[in-house]
């Protein structure tokens, strides 16, 4: 819109200048005036120009005062030329440098992939890193609780070889002891080969002589009491010894008893240890080792036993409901048969039996009889029959029986 208005002015002015102009010379040429000299036709052909020239120089005027761009055009167009070149340069500069950017760009882009991947294999390798110190650190615990392991056994190890010192110097004084001691076997060695002489001489004489003594029977026994007194406790048991060489002379006279008890000295010494140690009472039982024949020595094997009450005094033993039978037949048996449950029982509870028949007690004829006449009294009916201590009891026996009786009908 801005152009249009401009053109129409321009137009507008030019025609107003060319009418004043032909307006003027009109005049000039009629009045034939002069100017500077000039003759009135070359005055009408100046002023004619004039007028051109103030159209021209009006329009050109008007235009630079309207417009930048035109006054750029008419005064500024070498500096217009040289800036345009300097911008040309400066564009072809530019792209140039974009195209050493974009060469640098990809560059770049292609060390950023590599830095990139670079930095990829980097982390997995920190993972990798990572996973061995994890790794480092689990063997490095493992290693110092190893290493602690290793202490604490390497002090184990420095208390057993003390305690292998200590016993090492114990194995010594036994070893010192074994030979004092071995000269002593040497001796009872000689005196179990005269004795093993003196059994193959039995051996060959057995079948014209009788047996004496039976192995496993008993030949004396007692208690001795608790003593801290080691000469008390081997009269003790000389005593012991001396009543069961008194029964064997009785048996056989002195001739035929020879040289009466024999006990192995080792089985003597360890009785007379334990007797030394033992916290109460004991019991001593000199058994026949092998049967026996006249003329030979009474080879004997010493046990020992806690003594103790067992029962005391009317104290229970043991019961059981027999059936009488009618005709009174099997008396016997219930008899046999009770006595050998209080014998089981009496056993069972500590104290020892006869080692050949087996038997803890003893009972007279009295109550065999009162037994028969009390079954005998209640036939063909139930029975409790009860056993209890006559009086207290210990473990060497013999065991003695109150019997009584009830009738389960009743």
């Amino acid at each position: 819109m801005y152009g249009i208005m401009l053109i129409v002015v321009l137009v507008l002015t030019g025609g107003v200048i060319a009418f004043i102009g032909d307006r003027l010379g009109s005049k000039v040429g009629k009045k034939k005036l002069s100017l500077f000299g000039l003759r009135p036709r070359h005055t009408s052909i100046l002023v004619t120009i004039i007028t051109g020239i103030l159209i021209t120089t009006v329009t050109f005027g008007i235009l630079a005062i309207a417009s930048k761009d035109v006054r750029t055009a008419l005064f500024g167009m070498d500096k217009l030329k040289a800036e345009l070149e300097n911008k040309q340069s400066a564009l072809e500069e530019a792209s140039s440098a974009l195209v050493n950017v974009e060469n640098d760009l990809s560059t770049t882009k292609k060390e950023y992939d590599k830095s990139k991947k670079d930095l990829e294999s980097t982390q997995q390798d920190l993972v990798k890193a990572q996973d061995a110190a994890n790794l480092l650190k689990q063997e490095q615990i493992a290693l110092q609780n190893r290493n602690q392991e290793l202490w604490s056994d390497n002090q184990n190890l420095i208390e057993n070889n003390q305690n292998l010192v200590a016993d090492n110097q114990s194995l010594v004084e036994n070893n010192q002891l074994l030979l004092a001691s071995n000269d002593s076997l040497k001796a009872d060695n000689l005196e179990l080969e005269k004795t093993n002489n003196d059994l193959q001489e039995g051996i060959e004489n057995i079948r014209e002589r009788p047996i004496i003594y039976r192995v496993g029977e008993l030949l004396a026994s007692g208690v001795i009491k608790k003593t801290d007194d080691p000469a008390q406790i081997q009269s003790d048991l000389n005593q012991i010894i001396a009543l069961a060489n008194s029964k064997i002379i009785d048996k056989l006279g002195k001739e035929g008893s020879k040289d009466g008890v024999w006990i192995y000295p080792i089985e003597y010494q360890k009785a007379m240890d334990r007797l030394k140690q033992a916290k109460g009472d004991t019991v001593i039982r000199l058994i026949v080792a092998a049967n026996l024949v006249k003329g030979d020595p009474v080879l004997t094997e010493l046990e020992m036993h806690p003594n103790r009450v067992v029962y005391q005094e009317n104290e229970f033993i043991y019961q059981k409901i027999y059936n009488v039978p009618i005709d009174g037949s099997n008396s016997e048996m219930l008899i046999s048969d009770f006595l050998r449950n209080v014998n089981i029982t009496a056993i069972d509870n500590g104290i020892l039996p006869n080692p050949l028949t087996g038997t803890v007690g003893v009972i007279n004829g009295n109550q065999i009889y009162a037994i028969e006449k009390a079954l005998a009294e209640n036939r063909g009916k139930d029975v409790l029959i009860s056993a209890f201590a006559a009086k207290d009891t210990e473990v060497l026996g013999p065991l003695r029986l109150n019997i009584y009786f009830k009738n389960e009908v009743e």
